[in-house]
């Protein structure tokens, strides 16, 4: 082969591997829209457990931003958690707090299932919050 017909050929290999990229990112990335619809469907708590002057309510309103049903504000029953908490309330499979967690990047999930709460998802925030949330000093 010509030096001319191998530099044609690295050129299409190229170009095809950047087609094949932009189809793999298209279909594996979420729509906007369809993510902020399944985050409007869980309903969640913020409960401030480190004690931090009016963090759940700062919380809550880049929740709400994010699109999720924030339906109940308030402390934890300690205000000495050093890690920020997803908990399920609704479902055996923990699948809400999963999702949750994934958004905001936490890893620590676990399940108290309490159908009584009306809720999907409790966030218990401890003392690394600022690790989930870096711009909270920011809201009102």
């Amino acid at each position: 082969m010509n030096p001319s017909g191998k530099v044609l050929l690295y050129i299409l290999l190229i170009i095809l591997t950047a087609f094949l990229i932009s189809i793999i990112f298209m279909y594996t990335r979420e729509d906007p829209e369809e993510l902020r619809k399944r985050n409007s469907n869980i309903r969640v708590e913020v409960l401030n457990g480190c004690g931090e002057n009016r963090l759940a309510m700062k919380v809550a309103n880049i929740l709400r931003r994010m699109g999720f049903n924030v339906v109940k504000i308030g402390n934890a029953t300690s205000r000495d958690f050093l890690n920020t908490v997803v908990i399920e309330r609704s479902r055996e499979d923990t699948e809400n707090a999963r999702h949750f967690a994934k958004v905001i990047g936490c890893k620590n999930v676990g399940k108290d299932i309490d159908k009584a709460l009306h809720l999907e998802v409790s966030l218990i925030l401890g003392q690394d919050y600022t690790k989930y949330f870096p711009d909270v000093e920011k809201e009102l």
